[in-house]
Parts: structure tokens; sequence; C-alpha cells
């Protein structure tokens, strides 16, 4: 166990860069701009992101360039961090590496169903090749969904993919495959949490990563229940399921089993996963997501502990990712700034 003193300089770089990154006057300067390219040399002159645009050549890029050198940077900044002051020596640190390998795996079996030859290793974020104990590039060589069983067979995503069967044209059911992956990374995700730090921090990082389970499912939920019409057991069955002693589960199968989707929003407007919220939007995951980005603001900023900062500091910097990438979108398809800058997320 790490003594939460001991990697109290981590926490004063995750505060510094913290520091560093987009605010509401920066997306306002950035939405300002008129062509990709534009945007593109505002961000390769920002203190935040200079170096990670510092060789790029504005005129080249595109919406999917930018969002690959955004979440590289992200990646290549976790791993200064960890590497700091050797956190990365305790299983709990290796939360964002495990994320990026069930992304690829995820991508890889939707290539496998889709029949999209190529995309897999398209969008292979090659950064995370040499830190990852799994097969990525192997990967690639799978043409069905047992062949990828083999070639994950000696890692512990084997053991959970393998009980759900193949289907006939050798495809699998990708929803069941995303459930018990990201069921399996939250539970050890909170297993090793209890583990490797004090009651404390465990108990912080339990409470966030509990939250961010929440928010998850409300979405999903709500997704469900308003493309789908799934019923509430339907729904149910779909949802990441972990019990943590926050009686989240009890409170939102609540949730799931309200009529519509106008319940659902009304439910969520009425519940903490609203507080905080600057959104005046009546889409749900604007809200939950600028809920939960006033939450981890609050709580890097309270925090004195490295594994909570960093926890927490890596989800801000997603979103802000998302941000970016939505201005990107919006001035490529000459959108109203205005009606963008209302749904970004930011603190209020």
């Amino acid at each position: 166990m790490l003594d939460s003193w001991s990697a109290n300089g981590t926490v004063a770089k995750i505060k510094y860069i913290h520091g560093r990154m987009f605010t509401k006057e920066n997306y306002h300067e950035m939405l300002m701009r008129r062509t990709v390219p534009e945007a593109a040399d505002y961000l390769a002159h920002s203190a935040r992101y200079k170096d990670a645009f510092r060789d790029v050549d504005p005129n080249t890029v595109h919406r999917g360039f930018v969002e690959a050198l955004l979440q590289r940077e992200n990646f290549n900044t976790y791993m200064r961090l960890c590497r700091f002051q050797e956190l990365d020596k305790l299983p709990f640190y290796d939360f964002l590496i495990k994320s990026k390998e069930i992304e690829c795996i995820l991508s890889m079996i939707n290539n496998i169903n889709s029949g999209l030859d190529n995309s897999y290793l398209n969008d292979l974020p090659g950064y995370v090749i040499k830190h990852s104990k799994v097969s990525l590039l192997e990967m690639s060589r799978a043409e069905n969904y047992e062949q990828l069983l083999k070639i994950l067979r000696n890692t512990p995503y084997y053991k959970i993919l393998v009980k759900i069967p193949p289907l006939e044209d050798g495809s699998a059911d990708y929803t069941e495959c995303e459930l018990r992956l990201r069921t399996a990374y939250y539970t050890e995700l909170l297993n090793t949490a209890k583990h490797d730090f004090s009651e404390m921090q465990s108990k912080q990082l339990s409470e966030m990563i509990s939250r961010e389970i929440d928010c998850l499912n409300i979405i999903n939920a709500y997704r469900m229940k308003a493309f789908f019409g799934y019923s509430s057991e339907e729904i149910k069955k779909r949802q990441i399921r972990i019990k943590t002693g926050t009686g989240s589960v009890k409170r939102l199968d609540k949730y799931y089993e309200l009529e519509s989707p106008e319940d659902m929003l009304e439910w969520v407007k009425r519940s903490k996963y609203s507080k905080g919220c600057k959104q005046t939007s009546e889409y749900i995951e604007s809200i939950v997501r600028s809920s939960q980005f006033c939450y981890l603001s609050h709580i890097l900023a309270q925090s004195t502990a490295a594994p909570v900062s960093l926890y927490a500091f890596m989800k801000l910097c997603s979103t802000e990712a998302l941000n970016i990438v939505h201005i990107i979108e919006a001035i490529r398809y000459n959108a109203d700034p205005s009606a963008v800058e209302k749904d970004l997320i930011i603190t209020a």
C-alpha cells in the first residue's frame, strides 16, 4: 500500500496540468474560428496542447485525426504521471491501459460482426500497443469470434468472453460482450482500489467509480427505452450490476421501471445525477455528463490522494477531448456557435 503522502508530488503535477485545461473562454475563442485548420492552429498555440500539435500541419487535419491526437496526448500524460513516482507498480494504475484494451477488443468484435476489412487496424491506437499485455496487433488476424478467442486465450479476457457462444455466422453478441467486459473491468477496479490503498482512499475511489457506473447505466437505459422500447426487465438485464454498498442498484431499478423516457428524464432532473448541472438541455446525456463533470472537478479540487486525483483528472481529460471534437464538428458543418456552446460540458 502506497503511503498517501508519498505521492503528493504527483497530485501537485496533476493540479498544475488541470490548471492549463480549456476554460469556457478557450472554448469560446476556438468556436470563433471559421475553419478546421484555424481551430487546429488554435490548439497548436494553446498551453494545453501545443506539444501534441507542434509538428502537425493544420491544413491537413480532419476531425478523426484531431480526436486521435487528443486521445494520444491524454494517454501519454497518464503514463508520465504514473511513472513520475512509480505509481504504475500498483495494479490499480493500469486502469486506462485496461480500458483501452477493452475498447480494442470491442472494436475487433464489431469489425468481425460487420465484415469491415482493415477498420480495426486503421483505428488501433499505436501508442497503447507497447504498454498492453494483449496482442493487439495479432487480434487483427481473427476472421471470426472463435479465432479471436484463441488469440485471447492467455489473457484475463478469455475467461470472460469464452462464456459467450459464437453465432452461426461466426460473429458474437456485441452487447453481451460489452456488458461482460465492462462489468469485469469495474469489478476488478473496485477490488484493486480496496487492496492497494488506505480505507479512506478506497472509499473515495469506490464512490467515484460507483457513480460513474450509475451514469453509464442511466444513459444506456434511457436509450433502450426511448429508441428501442425495451421493457424494464430487458433493460435490467443489460446494465452493469455491481453491488458497491451505495444502494444504487436498488435505486436505479426504480428508474428502469418507469413507464416512459419522459418519466426517466424527470427522474434524473430530480436526482443527484443532475446536481451542479449548468445545462438547460433536455438531453439526458448532456444533463448527466455535465453533473458528472462538476462532481469530478470538485473531487479533484479537494483531493490530496494520488489515485483519487489521477482517476478524476483522466475522466475530466476525456470530457475535454469530447468538447473539442464537438467544436471541430460544429466548425466543419457551420453550426451556430451559440447553440454549440450551450451543449459543451463545463463547470457552471
